[in-house]
């Protein structure tokens, strides 16, 4: 008789603080002015901070152009790492006009996040550069 295993759930809830704290931002490639073209894009780090304001983590992600995008949003795919309190959270994240409010899978993790399955979201409190609410819900083996 195999015997299951009940599956852990949690939600972690972080903030992009936006502006230039801590952040860094890379061009990949040769935009076509503010357009992306396939092959190219941006890599980016931010900071991630808990409900008191403390950074705690960061999330460093690149993404790339499949298709003619226009530059504010892309269209393509998005991978990245979130590290977090406890270990880290691998995302990927693809489709059409991907900007300021992502969703995406979490597709693995470290440390106490081992295994690590599920879903994220980033919703802006407004435009490019404000301030961002960074959901993991995920589910551990």
């Amino acid at each position: 008789m195999l015997r299951q295993h009940a599956r852990q759930r949690g939600n972690l809830k972080l903030t992009e603080p936006g502006g230039e704290t801590g952040q860094s931002f890379g061009v990949i490639g040769k935009p076509k002015g503010r357009k992306l073209v396939p092959g190219t894009g941006f890599a980016f780090s931010s900071v991630l901070q808990n409900s008191d304001k403390k950074t705690v983590g960061e999330l460093n992600a690149f993404c790339l152009a499949t298709q003619p995008s226009p530059g504010e949003a892309i269209n393509g795919t998005c991978s990245g790492t979130a590290v977090v309190p406890g270990g880290s959270f691998a995302l990927n994240v693809g489709g059409k006009s991907i900007g300021n409010n992502v969703s995406g899978a979490i597709v693995g993790g470290t440390g106490k996040y081992a295994g690590a399955t599920g879903t994220f979201s980033s919703k802006s409190s407004g435009g490019e550069n404000s301030p961002s609410t960074v959901t993991f819900d995920y589910t551990l083996p």
